[in-house]
Parts: structure tokens; C-alpha cells; sequence
């Protein structure tokens, strides 16, 4: 017909952006992880000079964190969110969050390498001290502060903007649907996506538009006195800490919103039944749940900030008290849905539901310990320890188990392959083993007052340190066995 355009879709238009996002979160992770195991192994040997560990550190820091668990996350959102409202995952949006994130990420490494050595949470206003110090070049710096722009401008404004293109905009595409939403949503499922969508862009705006400005100052385009303000430490830590607290939390809501979306859909009571729909134990539950955390999270951030007494007003601490405890609650209601789903249908053991409801585990032991830092007085005898170390660690590892189950669900689609059980389940169980093993252990040398970021160690640790890197070696095994599936499996 003269003057009609034909559009072919493909199963290709969802997979390909997803799956390139899938390998580099891979590569991150080898990088990161094999400093992770430098660093534990230089406390026990020496092997780094002091340089060189904090230069492991801060490579270890930002690439897992980012290129790693936030690419994994990325990756498997917008494919899940695109095979179930049956749209394309692909546009500028999805090509510049996987070209700006990468790219940031390189020259963060580059920095790191250059020099620059400071905690990914960006201890502030160390960046700037060390170059005062001459520990780092103003130059190295500047590569530093831009790679932090681009990864911060995907993480709060270019991603959750891709998805939420995915979910409210864009024609829908019958062949492109794969698994349906439960009814037309699936209310748990997709609003565990929402906190993201519309908490993070408005926490994160602020230090996003910070940061520009600070590297624009370094470029010498805007003068260092139009943003005096802004260098104050308090001023500059706030708007840090409200957007990072806020951001690991709506990580964590996705997480459980796709341990949600995933143990209804391996149940016997969905296998055996043709006319049954995937569904928790109550869907209503699970939304009060993901409103209820998520409400609660916004106002906990101040329990960041409780070792700055003179700059915190003392009712701050208090709500961030107090909203620490309630994100336990929060919590409570999706043990209670995702146990009485899985009791009450018939869980099947595969290696999505092994990773989800392990992950999911973790993420709630860890989460006794955070409340425990989120409380006052706790915080004032172990923020500076190992303490907060295990809670950082074991959060990032509990969401990235979580999100191994959306990988195992989708793993065709991502490697074109059905993934082998035994494998899989070696590597969920060993890394499972390894998550808890440094979570426990560094809980042990938080509460016996050894400092974290400290190299070497002032203390006689040195068989929690052989524990910790027997663990953190295990979990390198696990990650090997899952390659080298992946690895086969495409030969």
C-alpha cells in the first residue's frame, strides 16, 4: 500500500540493549570483585602498599556498586518491563544509560588509576583535600568529578526515565508480549518499579545538579566563589546522603518487587492449573508493603548523618530513627506474603526461585543489623567500624541475588540458552554462602571496634581477616562456576 509504513518488530528489539547492559555488568563485576579479594588479601599480607589499597578500594567501591549490581538491576528492569507491557527496549534514552554509564565508569577508573583515592560514598570533602595534599592532580580529579557526573545523570535521570517510558508511554506490541502482568499491571510487581521512578529523580536532583556545577567550576567555565555554598561540607553532604540513602533503598524495593513478580509464577498451584493467573498471597499486602517502605526509607537518610551532632538538628536523628525502624516493618509484610504464597501454593525449587528467596533471606538478615545502626546510640559505637561495611556488603549482595533470580527466569532471552541446574545452583548457593560468610564475620570485627577504610589494620585481626577472604574467595568460585556455564553454554 503507497505511503504506509511497515513496522516489523522482533523478539531483538527487547533483548539486544538489555543483554549488552547484562555482559558489561559482568566485566564490572570481575573487575570489582578481583579488587575486593586484592584488598582482604593485603590485609593479611601486606601485599599493597597504602596507595595502592585505597586505589583498590575505591575501584572496588564504585564499579560493583554501580557497574555492576545498578547495571544488572538496569538490565533486567527494562527487559522485564518490556516483555510484559510489550514494548521495545531500545531508543536514546536506553543507548545513552548504556553508553553514559560505561563511560563514566571508565573514566572513574581512570581517575582511580591517575590517583584519585577516595570511598565510592564520596567521603567529602576528601577529593578536594587531596589534591591540596598533592596525593592527587587537579586534572585526575576533574576526569573524577565528570565520570561521577555521567554515572549519577543515568542512576537519576536517565534511567528511571527509560522505564518509565517503557510503563506509561509507547504504542504496546502484542507479539512483543512474553508474560503478562497479573491483571492488568500486576499491582506489587509494577509498583515496586514506581519509588524508583519518582523518589530518586526528585532526592537525587539536587546533588546531580551539585556535582555539574563543581565540574564545571574545575573546567574553569563558572568561577569557584558562584558556588562557595556549595563546598561547605555540610552543605554538600546533605543532598549526598538524602539521595544515596534513598537510592540503595529503592534498589531494594525492586528487588523484592521482583521476588513479587517471581515466586507466584513457580508454584504448583500456577503449573497445574491452566486457568490460574501467577498471584501473591495478597496483592493488596504487597502494595501496602511497597507504600509503606517506601514512604518510611524517604525520611530514614538522617541516620547517615547522627555522628554530625553539630550540624544535625537532635529532632532529625530522632525521625531518622524512628523511620529506620519502620522500614522493618515494611519488611515484615513481604516476609509474611512471600512465605504465605510459597506455603500456601506450592513453591518449586528452580534456580530463579533458589536466588530470589536466598537473596531475599539476606536482605532481611542484614536488615536487623541496619535497623541496629539506624538506632542512635548504635550508630555512635559502630559507625566507623566494620559494622557498616557488612550492612553496605551484604545489601548490595542480597540485591544482586535477588536480581540472579530475574536473570535465571530470563535466561534464554538474555543468552539465546536454557541455563544447566546444577551449575546454577552451585553458583546461587556459593554465593550465598559467600554473602553471609562477610556478612557475619565483618559484623564480628564492627563489634569488636575495628575501623573501617583503615589500611593496614591497627588491630590483631588475623583470623577474621583468613575468614573473610576464605568467604569473599568462595564467592569469586561461585561467580567462575556461573561464567563458565555461561561460557559453554554458548559455545
Amino acid at each position: 500500500m503507497t505511503g504506509v509504513k511497515t513496522v516489523s518488530v522482533s523478539l531483538n528489539d527487547i533483548t539486544a540493549m538489555p543483554r549488552l547492559m547484562f555482559y558489561a555488568s559482568i566485566l564490572w563485576f570481575l573487575m570489582g570483585g578481583g579488587a575486593g579479594i586484592l584488598m582482604v588479601a593485603s590485609h593479611a599480607s601486606g601485599l599493597l602498599n597504602i596507595p595502592g589499597y585505597y586505589e583498590a578500594m575505591t575501584i572496588h567501591g564504585i564499579v560493583m556498586t554501580f557497574g555492576g549490581v545498578f547495571q544488572l538491576m538496569m538490565s533486567l528492569s527494562l527487559l522485564r518491563a518490556g516483555f510484559c507491557y510489550g514494548k521495545p527496549v531500545k531508543g536514546w534514552l536506553v543507548s545513552a544509560a548504556l553508553l553514559l554509564l560505561n563511560i563514566g565508569l571508565l573514566m572513574l577508573f581512570a581517575s582511580a588509576v591517575l590517583g584519585v583515592r577516595t570511598s565510592y560514598t564520596l567521603v567529602y570533602p576528601l577529593p578536594a583535600v587531596g589534591v591540596m595534599r598533592g596525593l592527587w592532580s587537579l586534572g585526575s580529579l576533574t576526569i573524577f568529578i565528570w565520570g561521577v557526573i555521567l554515572v549519577a545523570a543515568v542512576v537519576i535521570a536517565i534511567y528511571p526515565a527509560a522505564l518509565a517510558r517503557l510503563i506509561f508511554f509507547g504504542k504496546t506490541r502484542e507479539a512483543l508480549i512474553l508474560e503478562r502482568f497479573v491483571g492488568t499491571l500486576n499491582p506489587s510487581g509494577m509498583a515496586s518499579m514506581l519509588p524508583y521512578i519518582f523518589i530518586v529523580p526528585v532526592m537525587g536532583s539536587t546533588i546531580l545538579l551539585a556535582a555539574t556545577l563543581i565540574g564545571l567550576m574545575l573546567l574553569n567555565i563558572i568561577p569557584s566563589q558562584a558556588i562557595a555554598w556549595l563546598l561547605h561540607p555540610m552543605n554538600f553532604n546533605y543532598p549526598f546522603w538524602i539521595w544515596a540513602h534513598n537510592l540503595m533503598e529503592a534498589m531494594g524495593v525492586m528487588a523484592i518487587g521482583t521476588v513479587y513478580w517471581l515466586i507466584p509464577r513457580y508454584t504448583r498451584r500456577y503449573e497445574t492449573s491452566a486457568d490460574v493467573s501467577p498471584r501473591l498471597y495478597s496483592e493488596k499486602l504487597g502494595i501496602f508493603a511497597i507504600i509503606f517502605y517506601s514512604t518510611a526509607a524517604v525520611m530514614a537518610f538522617p541516620h547517615h548523618l547522627f555522628t554530625m551532632p553539630t550540624s544535625q538538628p537532635l529532632g532529625l536523628s530522632y525521625a531518622g530513627q524512628i523511620a529506620s525502624w519502620l522500614t522493618g516493618f515494611g519488611a515484615a509484610f513481604s516476609v509474611f506474603n512471600i512465605a504465605a504464597t510459597s506455603y500456601l501454593y506450592g513453591l518449586r525449587l528452580t534456580p530463579a526461585t533458589l536466588a530470589a528467596i536466598l537473596g531475599f533471606t539476606i536482605y532481611i538478615a542484614d536488615g536487623f543489623l541496619a535497623m541496629q545502626l539506624g538506632t542512635i546510640g548504635w550508630a555512635y559505637r559502630l559507625h566507623g567500624t566494620y559494622y557498616v561495611t557488612a550492612h553496605l556488603m551484604t545489601i548490595l549482595l542480597a540485591v544482586t541475588l535477588m536480581w540472579i533470580g530475574a536473570l535465571y527466569h530470563s535466561h534464554s532471552l538474555i543468552t539465546g540458552r536454557n541455563p544447566s541446574n546444577r551449575p546454577a545452583y552451585i553458583h546461587i548457593i556459593l554465593t550465598a554462602i559467600g554473602a553471609l560468610g562477610i556478612f557475619y564475620t565483618m559484623s564480628f570485627m564492627g563489634a569488636e571496634g575495628v575501623p573501617r577504610r583503615a589500611y593496614p589494620l591497627p588491630l590483631e585481626i588475623g583470623e577474621p581477616i583468613a575468614i573473610l577472604l576464605i568467604f569473599g574467595v568462595l564467592l569469586a568460585i561461585g561467580q567462575a562456576v556461573f561464567i563458565i556455564s555461561l561460557l559453554r553454554r554458548r559455545g
